[in-house]
């Protein structure tokens, strides 16, 4: 699950190699948002439900039911809440969802992580994150000129200003925070800007995703915005290189993370990555709707990927589905040349939407030469750093 976040430097990884946690990506108020970024995929999903996006809430019972429902089936849950943006629930919401996992946790552990815009966090809203430790994933794509790119509010104005002040509100308030940046045709050209930017400012983990979505208009290409094979390739590169310079190899510590490189080094220790682009199937997250509605992929949903609800079953049993089991069996299904390639049991085709959203690139990963230009230089370096784990922890 691409938009999923981690907390702590790879090292807090390696006390538990076998440790193995079910999630679920939780769409409190559906794909209904209050920014309108032109790269957005999942605005869109309202059209798979009645009614404006604005009436679509979870319901008190759906709320109580997934939160038991993943105390019975797992013995340490995460819950990723998720949008659109989830703020929009609002605080009671949440309130009320900390006080369910509270009572069915009985003394269990489990762990909370938000992704949002960050346009509508305030002071009570950082108490309530701190208080409750939730990881916090801010949606901030870079310094203001890269950010405000896309990133735009319903009348068209850029909405850095107001994301950054309350990034770094939730920072002094003792909130865990995470920045979630898209790699697109524009900030592809920056790495080094966006990283630094990062750094000055406290954001010391990082994830960057690669943007390729369905042109609008044109089926048979990508959107404008899409970031190219090539250029993708490069960043990661330069973004590597970066990051190595702030490595302290006497300690072994990392002063900044960034979740592709520490996933990478999971995988070099053998280890089972964290990100499942890495993973040799889909990883084993379920998606739960407002209205309760289950799918596979975060990325995926549709009609066609619709593998249940709880109003007829349980997360257990979707979990343990046919539906869901041969979803996360397709990432397998390669074309002859990736079955063939020296970097096949890296990232294993990585992500399947990658692998469509696009016509051009004729069901292969869109990013499969970005991640060849990119392991060929970090190989020998990551092995470096999986020897230096293994020797010392």
């Amino acid at each position: 699950m691409d938009d999923y976040f981690h907390p702590a430097p790879l090292a807090c990884f390696l006390a538990d190699m076998s440790c193995h946690m079910r999630s679920v990506i939780i769409k409190p108020v559906g794909s209904f948002c209050n920014l309108r970024c032109e790269y957005c995929f999942y605005l869109e999903k309202h059209q798979l439900y009645k009614g404006v996006p604005s009436t679509h809430k979870m319901p008190d019972d759906i709320l109580e039911k997934l939160i038991r429902n993943m105390f019975s089936c797992t013995d340490n849950p995460t819950f990723v809440w998720h949008g659109g943006e989830p703020l929009l629930a609002g605080l009671n919401f949440f309130s009320k969802a900390v006080a369910l996992q509270k009572r069915y946790a009985e003394g269990r552990p489990y762990a909370n992580a938000m992704q949002t815009n960050g346009t509508l966090l305030d002071e009570d809203w950082a108490a309530f994150l701190r208080d409750e430790k939730f990881l916090v994933g801010i949606s901030l794509d870079g310094p203001e000129h890269v950010h405000d790119r896309y990133r735009k509010d319903h009348k068209g104005n850029g909405t850095f200003q107001q994301v950054f002040d309350n990034c770094m509100m939730l920072l002094s308030q003792g909130v865990q925070v995470n920045v979630l940046a898209t790699v697109n045709d524009y900030s592809v050209q920056f790495p080094f800007e966006i990283y630094t930017f990062f750094k000055q400012n406290g954001l010391f983990f990082m994830q960057f995703n690669p943007v390729v979505e369905s042109h609008p208009e044109d089926p048979t290409a990508a959107a404008p915005f899409s970031v190219g094979a090539l250029e993708y390739g490069k960043f990661l590169r330069r973004l590597f290189k970066i990051w190595v310079r702030d490595f302290d190899f006497t300690t072994l510590r990392q002063k900044t993370s960034i979740r592709f490189f520490d996933s990478l080094i999971q995988k070099y220790i053998d280890m089972v990555p964290d990100q499942c682009i890495f993973q040799e199937k889909c990883g084993d997250a379920l998606i739960v709707e407002h209205n309760g509605d289950l799918f596979s992929c975060d990325y995926l949903v549709s009609e066609d990927t619709h593998i249940g609800t709880l109003h007829e079953g349980s997360l257990r049993q979707a979990f343990n589905s046919s539906a869901h089991q041969t979803f996360s069996e397709k990432k397998a299904d390669l074309p002859p040349k990736c079955l063939k390639c020296r970097w096949l049991k890296l990232c294993y085709g990585g992500c399947m939407k990658d692998r469509i959203r696009d016509p051009q690139d004729k069901g292969m990963n869109r990013f499969c030469r970005s991640y060849q230009i990119f392991f060929r230089e970090a190989d020998q370096q990551l092995k470096r750093f999986a020897r230096l784990y293994k020797e010392n922890y």
